[in-house]
């Protein structure tokens, strides 16, 4: 079990009902395809196998079905699963409490990682990647000028903590002043597009 798996048990907290509960909410921040996919989708292959990580209702990865990409997409709610279902039957679904995953090496050509933050997939990243394949991430950073009170503080990346996490792949795009909302409240996030190399050198 991972470490965050393992804080949440202590802490007597459930994100599966939580984010079950949230996904019942119609209109939630997450109910759409994010802008930073739709901005670079072009850049993306067109054949392939992807992975979305905590897919949510699957509307990122129906982006990347209709740019045509095999998609897999894995979450912790059923709830958000069974919506991606219906609304998006060409998508392939797993539930699944991350890390807890298992695909073969170099087998993906495309990750999608929004608004989640678990750093024991970014190994797993590397390792299930195709040697050229992208990474697109997105989720909140540690802001010291703003109240970060109803954020946990273990979801939150460091300034330049993904960019050293991913030392040696090629950076496509890299913003750590992005302006989106948690909770209904402003928040700071990074993302970035990376590439893993072609070849070890």
């Amino acid at each position: 079990m991972g470490v965050l798996l393992k804080r949440w048990k202590k802490l007597n907290w459930d994100p599966a009902k939580e984010w079950d509960e949230r996904y019942q909410i119609s209109g939630h921040n997450l109910a759409k395809p994010r802008p930073f996919l739709q901005e670079y989708l072009n850049l993306l292959p067109e054949k392939g196998w992807a992975l979305d990580v905590a897919m949510g209702e699957g509307h990122n990865a129906n982006l990347l079905s209709q740019r045509g990409l095999k998609v897999l997409g894995v979450d912790i709610s059923r709830v958000a699963l069974k919506k991606a279902l219906k609304e998006y039957p060409q998508i392939r679904v797993a539930l699944i409490n991350l890390p807890q995953i298992n695909l073969p090496e170099s087998s993906l050509d495309v990750i999608l990682n929004f608004w989640f933050l678990d750093r024991d997939m970014f190994p797993l990243f590397d390792r299930f990647l195709k040697p050229g394949g992208y990474l697109m991430f997105e989720t909140m950073r540690s802001d010291d000028q703003q109240d970060q009170s109803h954020v946990r503080k273990e979801f939150l990346l460091q300034p330049d903590e993904l960019y050293h996490s991913f030392t040696g792949w090629e950076i496509i795009v890299y913003d750590e002043n992005v302006m989106a909302v948690a909770k209904g409240k402003p928040q700071l996030a990074t993302r970035m597009l990376a590439r893993k190399p072609s070849s070890k050198s």
